[in-house]
């Protein structure tokens, strides 16, 4: 017979057990819901939890804060506010606010909240990849505390955005545009890699929104051209959060699209778009038309004016961004001689301090500033009981006086490298919008546009300034394109035309109108990625050909002849910098990520050391 030991197990056992059993739930996420994030007090968001939640977001669109943190740790801004929001911490970029918010006011209400936690698609990238779709989820119960959740959730990206009205277990389902659904807590999905939260629309159906940057600052622009459309394909356009249910059994069930009653999978992705009687409208168009009090008549003088103070609001946030770089030291550091392989989606340095994809969003808004201006104009001319050309020589005028007042009140300064302040106007902004560079390495005057005298305290080397020049191509490019390699050669000779007071100024003078000019400026619609192809060139060395760039300085002229470009240099190569020995211990001390601008031969430049 087989002997039986009996075994005592003493309290202390239970508590041992009870540690392993607890540990184990902690690795593998199988938390019971008393272990939770938060404690739900119910299992559904009700109507007037929605309505909460956007009244936070409002309140922080209208707060004086460009900082998440700050925000939720002042009681009197926040309408959330309690004693455990000096200890969290909320420091999102981009893709994650919308997250982080709606996880945050979540806690507060001790709602449900659950999120993609992974996704799969086809073409690289997630950001700018095909057919993305979730493959697996998290909620409250996964984490033991909602700091753990936040830190958590900080981790998706703008691929998480990217998927089809279709995908019915995705976190957010399109909207049909109207007053009920485009509401504060509303998130756009540029497909072009931003994503914004709606914080208020006002009666004459414009829409303020907050978006958060690389460098954890928001911003609170005005919806416009600058954001991007997006098409059914890459799911861009206006989403809202899916309805969830928390069971029973611990589980979360999301409402499918037939259930929910804003949905639509067509309405934002329509070839043309008419509302209220008018047709032919552009996206943009027929978004504001959707959303505007039927009885507000619109004012010209009015609407010009308002155009120019956001993009006042753009150059000053774009401000914000070079300053911080600045502080930052990075201008200080060495150029590291080569350029990430797509300028507008990388990492490290240059994701947070370089500003491509912001300027680009300028530069469109400045565009579409002009596009519309010459549109009233032109409807003007054709409005004959206003008086027709009369009246429409009178808004010109208009303008141009709206214009001259308000250029120089609409300023924005720099202190310079040799720390005298230096004052644009908004006209000085608009003709320098092509010169001002992206680049984070280059010193603040660069950063700026500045020529003549005001560049001579730039203290940017042969090298920098030499970047400068070969860039000029990318800067006079308005779209922002990813997941495709970004060379030097990409981009027009010369930029588009932005210069709304010379339009007017001719116009008064005489210069005829196209009735159809305003329709060369095709609405952009974000295209899908390109998947790209892994086959590696040989390697050879060639002399950079002369580019018609306006040479900034002799120095900077003379340096063209100590530059060379090295076109595909393969995987095995020996090469290792010695040409620049500066150059390349500075690149791998400053941890960028540029590796793979080495396979692009327009991208990679092989500069004296510094």
């Amino acid at each position: 017979m087989k002997r039986i030991t009996m075994r005592t197990f003493y309290p202390g056992h239970f508590a041992s057990l009870a540690s392993l059993v607890l540990i184990f739930a902690l690795l593998t996420g199988n938390l019971p819901a008393e272990a939770a994030a938060w404690k739900l007090s119910r299992n559904v968001w009700s109507e007037e939890d929605e309505k909460t939640y956007s009244n936070f977001v409002t309140a922080l669109g209208r707060s004086k804060y460009s900082n998440l943190n700050k925000f939720i740790k002042d009681p009197k801004a926040n309408p959330l506010y309690g004693e455990e929001d000096k200890k969290f911490n909320l420091s999102p970029d981009c893709a994650d606010l919308p997250y982080l918010i709606r996880a945050y006011v979540a806690y507060k209400l001790r709602v449900p909240f659950s999120y993609t936690s992974a996704i799969a698609g086809r073409g690289g990238d997630q950001r700018y990849s095909r057919g993305n779709r979730p493959t697996s989820f998290k909620d409250q119960d996964y984490f033991v505390s909602p700091q753990q959740l936040f830190n958590q959730v900080v981790l998706i990206n703008s691929g998480y955005f990217r998927t089809g009205p279709e995908i019915e277990d995705s976190d957010f389902y399109p909207v049909k545009i109207s007053k009920k659904s485009v509401v504060p807590g509303t998130i756009y999905y540029d497909p072009d890699g931003h994503i914004a939260i709606v914080s208020e629309v006002s009666d004459d159906g414009r829409i303020r929104v907050i978006d958060a940057h690389p460098d954890r600052t928001i911003s609170k622009p005005w919806f416009g051209a600058k954001f991007t459309r997006g098409s059914k394909e890459n799911g861009g356009g206006f989403k809202r959060w899916r309805p969830i249910r928390y069971t029973s059994d611990n589980k979360i069930i999301r409402t499918r699209n037939h259930n929910i009653v804003d949905y639509s999978g067509d309405d934002q992705y329509k070839k043309t778009f008419s509302v209220k009687g008018r047709t032919g409208l552009s996206y943009h168009e027929y978004v504001r038309h959707s959303l505007c009090d039927d009885a507000r008549k619109s004012d010209p003088v009015t609407e010009f004016a308002f155009m120019m103070k956001d993009l006042h609001e753009d150059i000053s946030y774009r401000a914000m961004a070079v300053n911080l770089s600045i502080e930052k030291g990075i201008s200080k550091r060495s150029h590291p001689g080569a350029l990430p392989w797509n300028i507008y989606g990388t990492d490290g340095i240059w994701e947070e301090f370089s500003t491509p994809s912001r300027d680009a969003r300028l530069k469109v808004a400045f565009r579409e500033f002009y596009d519309r201006t010459r549109q009233m104009i032109i409807e003007a001319e054709q409005n004959y009981a206003a008086g027709g050309t009369a009246y429409a020589r009178q808004l010109a005028a208009a303008f141009l006086q709206q214009y001259a007042q308000l250029s120089s009140q609409l300023s924005v300064s720099y202190i310079n490298s040799a720390g005298s302040r230096i004052m644009l106007s908004f006209d000085d902004v608009r003709q320098r919008l092509f010169t001002m560079s992206f680049d984070p390495y280059h010193s603040i005057e660069f950063r700026w546009g500045a020529h003549g005298e005001e560049l001579s305290t730039s203290p940017d080397n042969e090298t920098k300034r030499r970047f400068y020049q070969l860039e000029y191509r990318l800067r006079n490019q308005l779209e922002r394109v990813y997941n495709q390699p970004t060379p030097l050669s990409m981009g027009p000779e010369t930029p588009p035309e932005t210069d709304t007071r010379g339009w007017l100024t001719a116009y008064l003078q005489g210069r005829p109108v196209d009735a159809t000019i305003y329709a060369i400026n095709k609405e952009t619609v974000a295209p899908l990625a390109i998947e790209q192809s892994t086959e590696k060139s040989g390697s050879a060395t060639v002399t950079l050909p002369e580019q018609k760039v306006a040479a900034t300085t002799a120095q900077s002229a003379a340096s063209t002849q100590n530059t060379t470009v090295a076109t595909n240099i393969p995987k095995d190569s020996s090469f290792n910098g010695s040409d620049a020995p500066g150059l390349w211990s500075s690149l791998l001390a400053s941890g960028d990520n540029f590796a793979a601008a080495i396979s692009s031969p327009d991208n990679f430049v092989v500069a004296r050391a510094d």
